[in-house]
């Protein structure tokens, strides 16, 4: 998200900001421009008879990435092509670098008459800028039409499987055991991250996909609650190794200290900064890994949503 003050300066102020991406219809041309990482993709729906398969619109594009250090690669696709650039640290400076780079690109669409309209067909007729799953497309009529259509029957097939619980929570518990292994590794160097959490339910999720068949609903929750207890455990590991590293000294062997880490934590007064420990890497771990069960919980059942936007 913008101020207005910034989403002003940027293409003369056609662009409308919908928190995660860009829209509207700049010198001519449908364009959007999402957040993606960091970085901006610019996709701008363009293509002419003159140049049916891109090949100049390619070389002129290839030509602005050699002179423009921010355009870091560029796709063409038929009726429209995609433009990733990296984006300046400093908001008041991102109206300089969106217009510097799409300014010369949509002089070049204009001075060589490209056509700008639905990136699935290429019609100009009932053009609309509508929003599925997150992600912003420019459409006409029909071609949203085949849109929903598909997804409706994605939807249709996805509710139709059903995974296989056991096999699943198996593969959810092999997988998850990588991001243990990186909780710990990462504990050890005296911090608490939450990507470690994030990449243990993200291979839970996996690791029950490949041996429970697919990845249903139960499935996401099962991999949720095996990512929770693996947390728990993974902490737990790095403060006995901890104390094994004090207490090793005076005959105390590792499974000395996992055994009996809750008397060693109430002796030495750690009680209340051990969970504190837990309790933050839970809440990193839900801030890095929200988007990603979310749209585990999304695919496992096939839904969509489909909003208009312009």
């Amino acid at each position: 998200m913008l101020t207005e003050k910034v989403r002003s300066q940027i293409l003369g102020g056609c662009m409308r900001d919908f928190k995660t991406y860009l829209a509207g219809y700049c010198g001519g041309f449908f364009t959007i421009i999402h957040f993606q990482n960091g970085r901006y993709e610019l996709k701008i729906s363009a293509w002419s008879q003159e140049d049916p398969d891109g090949a100049q619109l390619g070389g002129f594009l290839a030509q602005q990435k050699a002179q423009n250090s921010r355009i870091l690669d560029f796709k063409l696709f038929p009726k429209y092509f995609t433009l990733t650039m990296k984006v300046p640290s400093l908001a008041k400076n991102i109206p300089d670098a969106v217009n510097s780079t799409a300014g010369p690109i949509l002089g070049y669409l204009q001075n060589f008459h490209y056509s700008s309209g639905c990136e699935s067909c290429g019609t100009t007729e009932n053009i609309g800028c509508y929003e599925i799953n997150g992600t912003a497309f420019h459409l006409c009529d029909s071609c949203l039409s085949q849109v929903h259509t598909s997804l409706q029957q994605n939807q249709q097939e996805v509710s139709s499987k059903k995974s296989g619980l056991v096999s699943g929570l198996v593969g959810a518990f092999l997988g998850s055991l990588i991001g243990c292994v990186l909780w710990v590794l990462i504990y050890r160097l005296g911090y608490i991250a939450g990507i470690a959490g994030a990449v243990t339910g993200i291979c839970a999720m996996k690791g029950y996909e490949k041996l429970g068949g697919t990845l249903d609903k139960k499935g996401v929750i099962g991999s949720i609650i095996i990512m929770v207890l693996m947390i728990f455990f993974a902490n737990r590991i790095a403060w006995a190794w901890e104390a094994y590293d004090a207490l090793q000294m005076y005959g105390y062997t590792f499974a000395d200290c996992f055994r009996g880490l809750g008397e060693i934590l109430s002796l030495s007064e750690l009680t209340g900064q051990y969970y504190g420990d837990l309790a933050i890497g839970y809440v990193l771990t839900l801030v890095c890994s929200f988007q990603s069960i979310r749209s585990a919980f999304q695919g496992s059942t096939g839904s969509f949503k489909i909003n208009r936007r312009l």
